[in-house]
């Protein structure tokens, strides 16, 4: 009872790079505020304490990525993580009443560990009032791990693949990441090199931004140049839930949809300023159809919650075959329409094309998938602790109902438009023909008329004409 009163504890695991989150200024503000409270009702009811669960948060050998491993001295993966399992589990046997858990990047590393270690511990399970993961290395549904699951252990490195985050437990467990993130939703098909190198500058551009700015970059935007109000909108199931997937466990799935292509942000971030505007024209010229081509790494079907290995093709050659003929002309005339503008607003023939987050791929194929789903309530009403069935069932929604609806609201308008507005019956068109025979009857009697004048105008000038050569003829006689 005194748990339910004062909230939970949220045991943030923060990742690679943060070995301590409780020092770093708003860092577990931020995970708690934009990702925790919104998900779980019982911080969201009562409020949460937000407490960092210390580990080496290392990645030997990758010294050359932020500080991942300072000075090469650091521990690999697998230690790393071990670290993490054992004070996440050390954290959870020491504090009191409900516990939330929370972790990012090869934080979701650690508290999928700790959990398929607890699979079998119906106390702690129990207390465990909800999990969340942010950028989770192990998600089944696109997770780096997961896609590298086939490798399995690699003792040079020190590194276990394929240990994807259990899906079948009594939680509330929900996962979410930005689109093109290469740690939480990877390419399937490694035979595009598009899709590869858009990723790999996501690493980049997307991946450490989820809780910025904080300590750690107190300037760095969050990614895609989100607020933390659209971020939260683009979260919220009632709004869009094209954004959203669901397991056969009904786990939640979430992509957040990018604003822009991350390989064309790292490319103008490290242009220099006095020769960008040269360059974005250029960017922007490839951009569209690079974005189309990169789309084509991805595939969204089936059960999220069943990890999928890479596929070393290209692309799917069953499903992807319409959108790889027909798409990238589509991306061409964006291409050209951008090129265009960059260059100073010269005037063109080419449509403008709408505005919008470069998510539509069908970013998003993932609403393509998702956008007939509808849950009969959001993840952040109240539901019962015991039993994960008590989540909201989901209800599909064809597409067709509604365009059947705006049907029948065009034929409403259009009826109701007739009936208010009176309308003159035009003329018949036998009526029109038997003016217009009266009107060249009327015009041939006329001219009957002038024709007798006429003959009557003659006659009597003849009869003139004759008088004048009788008188003539009688005074020569």
């Amino acid at each position: 009872m005194a748990s339910l009163a004062l909230g939970a504890t949220a045991l943030i695991v923060p990742g690679t790079g943060t070995p301590n989150a409780n020092i770093v200024t708003d860092y577990l503000k931020n995970a708690n505020d934009r990702y925790i409270e919104p998900f779980n009702p019982v911080c969201a009811n009562n409020g949460c304490n937000p407490t960092g669960v210390d580990y080496p948060a290392a990645f030997w050998p990758l010294f050359f990525i932020g500080n991942w491993c300072l000075g090469l001295s650091c521990d690999t993966w697998d230690v790393s993580v071990g670290t993490g399992v054992a004070n996440l589990q050390t954290a959870l046997t020491t504090t009191s009443g409900d516990v939330v858990l929370f972790g990012y990047s090869q934080g979701g590393a650690v508290v999928s560990n700790e959990l398929r270690n607890i699979a079998n511990n119906p106390v702690l399970l129990d207390r465990i009032k909800g999990v969340t993961t942010i950028g989770n290395i192990d998600n089944p549904d696109g997770g780096l791990w997961s896609r590298l699951g086939f490798l399995g252990h690699v003792p040079f490195l020190n590194i276990t693949f394929g240990k994807s985050t259990p899906v079948d437990l009594p939680l509330d467990f929900t996962t979410i990441g930005f689109q093109y993130d290469p740690v939480v939703y990877a390419p399937v098909f490694w035979g595009n090199p598009f899709s590869l190198l858009n990723a790999a500058a996501a690493l980049e551009t997307v991946h450490g931004n989820y809780l910025t700015p904080n300590g750690n970059g107190p300037t760095d935007p969050i990614a895609y140049g989100y607020t933390a109000e659209e971020l939260a909108d683009q979260m919220d199931f009632s709004k869009h839930p094209e954004n959203f997937r669901f397991d056969s466990h009904n786990n939640a799935y979430i992509m957040i949809p990018a604003r822009s292509l991350p390989i064309a942000d790292l490319v103008l971030s490290v242009t220099p300023g006095a020769v960008k505007p040269i360059v974005k024209p250029f960017v922007d010229l490839v951009a569209p159809t690079w974005k189309v081509l990169a789309d084509l790494g991805y595939d969204w079907s089936g059960d999220p919650g069943v990890a999928r290995p890479l596929s070393l093709l290209p692309f799917n050659p069953i499903q992807h075959r319409p959108a790889a003929a027909v798409q990238p002309v589509v991306a061409t005339v964006q291409c050209v329409q951008a090129f265009i503008g960059d260059l100073g607003g010269l005037t063109t023939t080419i449509a403008p094309s709408t505005p919008a987050p470069i998510t539509t791929t069908t970013v998003s194929t993932l609403a393509a998938k998702s956008a007939s789903a509808a849950k009969t309530a959001t993840l952040a009403t109240d539901q019962p602790s015991d039993a994960k069935t008590s989540k909201p069932t989901l209800t599909m929604v064809k597409d067709s109902d509604t365009t059947v609806q705006e049907t029948a609201v065009e034929k409403h308008t259009i009826s109701a438009s007739m009936d208010e507005t009176p309308v003159t019956k035009p003329e018949s068109t036998a009526d029109n023909v038997k003016s217009d025979e009266t009107k060249a009857d009327e015009t041939k009697a006329d001219e009957t008329k002038a024709d007798e004048t006429k003959a009557d105008t003659d006659t009597e000038k003849k009869s003139d004409t004759d008088k004048r050569d009788a008188d003539t003829a009688k005074a020569a006689a």
